[in-house]
């Protein structure tokens, strides 16, 4: 019996070895293509919060002052008055700090004339006098008084103040020189404009003598006879004339002009 089997055996080895070396493999599995997979990239739920905040804080901010300029330049505006009252109010403020702004077709006898200067026509020469250098190159002649000026000119005036101020430090100076009378005006102009450019304190008058009308060119205001004389005699000979005399002033005649 050991013999037949040892013989089966040693017959069927081949065979088992056979099959087991003629089945067939399986394929190795396909590898998959491998794919490169990036995380996105997310900044950090704090740092966006951040930058959100700041930027909404910068927005609210620019808003607020814009609408803070907006604001201002409402009210800026809302004060501002139209401009022709601004050039009014400009003009006011300008005479009452003893100036005054010259308007189209001013001249110095027109000014001179305003109740809000000096009230009275006459009274041009205290104009000139306060404003020579701004005056000079005008020209001169019976019109001088009269000529138009350039608009927008600023000229010098003197305040009610300063006026009274005058009138109370030449309170004894009631002395004055006559330089000229005459019924036209044609020779007392230039002769004004003459000695006020040489210093003197001058003005005219008008006076009514035997019903006709006569203007005076007079100088003051000296504090006595002996110093009218005295400066009389000069201006006699800077103008070459020869009948100017000397009189004391009344009152009124020097309160209208003694304070200018």
């Amino acid at each position: 019996m050991k013999g037949s089997a040892t013989i089966v055996i040693i017959f069927l080895m081949p065979l088992v070895f056979y099959g087991g070396c003629s089945r067939e493999e399986p394929p190795p599995p396909v590898a998959e293509k491998s794919r490169v997979v990036r995380p996105i990239e997310r900044p950090a739920p704090e740092e966006t919060e951040i930058s959100l905040t700041e930027r909404d804080e910068k927005a609210k901010d620019e808003a607020k002052e814009a609408e803070g300029l907006k604001t201002v330049a409402v009210e800026e505006k809302a004060l501002m008055p139209p401009e022709t009252e601004a050039g009014e109010q400009e003009t006011a403020v300008e005479e009452a700090a003893g100036f005054y702004i010259v308007k189209q077709g001013d001249s110095l006898s027109a000014i001179a004339a305003s109740e809000d200067v000096y009230g009275d026509s006459l009274k041009w020469p205290f104009l000139y006098r306060r404003n020579k250098d701004e005056l000079a190159k005008l020209p001169l002649g019976k019109a001088f008084p009269h000529r138009e000026l350039p608009e927008g000119l600023r000229l010098r005036i003197i305040s009610p103040d300063e006026v009274e101020e005058n009138l109370k430090s030449r309170l004894h100076n009631v002395w004055v020189v006559n330089v000229l009378s005459t019924t036209t005006n044609g020779k007392i102009i230039p002769l004004t404009v003459r000695l006020i450019d040489n210093g003197y304190m001058t003005y005219i008058t008008h006076a009514k003598v035997k019903g006709k009308d006569w203007t005076r060119l007079r100088v003051g205001f000296f504090k006595d006879r002996t110093e009218a004389d005295t400066e009389g005699k000069k201006i006699m000979a800077m103008l070459n004339l020869a009948d100017a005399w000397v009189i004391k002033v009344g009152k009124k005649e020097f309160g209208e002009f003694g304070g200018y």
